[in-house]
């Protein structure tokens, strides 16, 4: 087979199928994506026959795998968690549950995924996917704070828009601006706007990339972030269009629960952070059932900062583990996620695990570790009287 030989271009010229890995000088966009031992930004080129087969550059290299494509909001999140992290190579694959997939099959060590997004709530598909693949665990958290903005193709105006695609939570998201400030909603009618979900807001970007000199072109937008408009040559409408004037989404890093080896954070990311606890239950369908789950964290004090519940699965998307007869019509899953105190000891841990275990009818540990995101930060709604469009700007 041909040797295939990257050659470092601008961001805005640079183009490369699904999977591959990043130029090292692709703007910001190669920052922590791929670095030497020494933590130097460096080429890299990790394609799709290498998360089928495995990532084996070495003990001390990191294969991170991610949803989407350059430019997309799980690829921005994934330069995050590894920035500056020495001899990591990203890769986009082509769903979440492949992320999960190629973190199991041992072809990928990490994977990073969205879990929830400050404004648009949990994407519940995620919940699943941790329950349904036990091999794996959390080993991280990390807040990001997220800017979309709407791309369109070339001589195409903001009023020229009536059709939107994204992936549903960031729709969700930026609701207010494309019932307020898109076509039919300025003169205080209803938005006449079509709202597309797509699976990612890469694959919306590329849609509308692709529809290039069609009808559809004309009118045509996608909700996504400024690197992946620039990486599909689409010029950006609006920008910083969600609902509330700060926006984070919460990403978690997966590995397998057989890798004792925690997850390679920068030291920033780690020191000051928050440590994390998450775990799924079946309960019985009976009274103050979920009253004597959460008693065993209020009664030592211990606050449960999220509590989810998931339709129970079965035959053979049941939870593995779940004991037979447990999935029942409208019966659920609690997803938990508390604090660990500081200081808690093994004894302590063991405990209040034999505690939940005793009024529970199946558990699941979904993994202690570190979570960096923003508290006490307020939520304001976006002002759109300061907002200027950057096509009339121009």
């Amino acid at each position: 087979m041909a040797t295939r030989v990257m050659r470092r271009r601008s961001l805005a010229s640079f183009r490369q199928p699904l999977y591959h890995g990043l130029p090292s000088q692709a703007s910001s966009l190669s920052s922590g994506v791929s670095s030497n031992a020494l933590g130097t930004p460096t080429s890299c080129w990790f394609a799709a026959s290498v998360v089928r087969r495995g990532y084996t550059a070495g003990a001390d290299s990191y294969s991170v795998v991610y949803p989407g494509e350059q430019g997309s909001l799980s690829h921005l999140a994934s330069t995050q968690f590894f920035k500056n992290v020495p001899n990591t190579c990203l890769a986009g694959v082509g769903s979440f549950k492949k992320v999960f997939e190629s973190v199991a099959s041992g072809s990928a060590m990490y994977g990073v995924i969205p879990l929830e997004n400050s404004t648009s709530g949990t994407l519940h598909s995620m919940y699943d996917l941790l329950v349904a693949y036990d091999s794996l665990s959390i080993g991280g958290e990390l807040g990001v704070r997220e800017t979309y903005c709407l791309c369109a193709q070339q001589g195409v105006a903001l009023t020229d828009v009536n059709r939107v695609l994204s992936h549903p939570a960031i729709l969700q998201a930026c609701s207010d601006f494309v019932e307020t400030r898109l076509r039919g909603s300025l003169d205080g009618s209803e938005s006449d706007v079509e709202v597309l979900p797509m699976w990612s807001t890469s694959a919306a970007v590329r849609q509308v990339a692709s529809e290039r000199g069609t009808a559809d072109s004309k009118s045509t937008a996608a909700i996504a972030t400024r690197e992946a408009a620039a990486y599909h040559d689409l010029p950006v409408l609006a920008e910083d269009i969600g609902n509330d004037t700060f926006l984070e989404t919460r990403y978690i890093v997966i590995h397998r629960r057989s890798d004792e080896r925690p997850p390679p954070f920068r030291h920033e990311l780690v020191s000051g952070a928050t440590t994390k606890r998450s775990a799924c239950f079946a309960l019985p369908n009976e009274p103050a059932a979920a009253f004597k789950l959460l008693s065993c964290w209020a009664l030592r004090g211990i606050s449960v900062v999220k509590l989810e519940t998931r339709p129970v699965s079965s035959g053979r998307n049941a939870p593995p583990g779940l004991p037979p007869g447990t999935a029942r019509l409208w019966d659920y899953l609690f997803y938990v996620d508390y604090t660990v105190p500081p200081g808690q000891t093994k004894e302590e841990e063991s405990k209040l695990w034999e505690s939940v275990s005793e009024f529970s009818l199946w558990q699941r540990d979904l993994g202690t570790y570190p979570s960096q995101v923003s508290h006490n930060t307020e939520k304001k709604q976006q002002n759109w009287t300061e907002m200027v469009d950057i096509m009339a700007k121009a």
